[in-house]
């Protein structure tokens, strides 16, 4: 199981909305930093910061950080990355498409910090959305 210490975490989305806010030294300033699937750094540290302590990733959007894997798993190598998604592309008995997109990943980059969620936690996340929004 994934284990943090943060007692103050800033939560960045991957909307266009943090351009020219000028906040990356506030942002900088927290224990945690989580940020959204490939949302970009590099070249934008005074709108959005630097650091990276936590990367939620939608299954969808792997193929985006495989584009460039340098950056996420070499550079940014201290970046714990939370991938989620059906169990049918997280399943681990090779029928998993991107579970085994992520295996190769680690093989690549034996440094990588990359946890997936469980079928019952994905389940869990599932029910509280449909509750919250009335869609499947």
């Amino acid at each position: 199981p994934l284990q943090l210490d943060c007692d103050h975490c800033a939560i960045i989305s991957n909307s266009g909305q943090m351009t020219d806010q000028k906040v990356g030294f506030e942002i900088d300033r927290s224990s945690c930093i989580w940020r959204m699937n490939n949302a970009p750094t590099k070249g934008y540290e005074n709108d959005v910061g630097k650091r990276t302590t936590v990367r939620v990733v939608s299954h969808t959007s792997v193929p985006l950080l495989l584009k460039n894997p340098e950056y996420f798993f070499k550079e940014t190598n201290s970046t714990v990355y939370v991938i989620w998604g059906p169990f049918r592309n997280m399943r681990k008995d090779g029928n998993g498409i991107v579970y085994n997109m992520l295996k190769k990943t680690v093989d690549s980059y034996p440094g990588a910090n990359i946890y997936v969620t469980t079928e019952k936690r994905m389940g869990y996340c599932d029910e509280v959305f449909r509750k919250e929004t009335g869609k499947d």
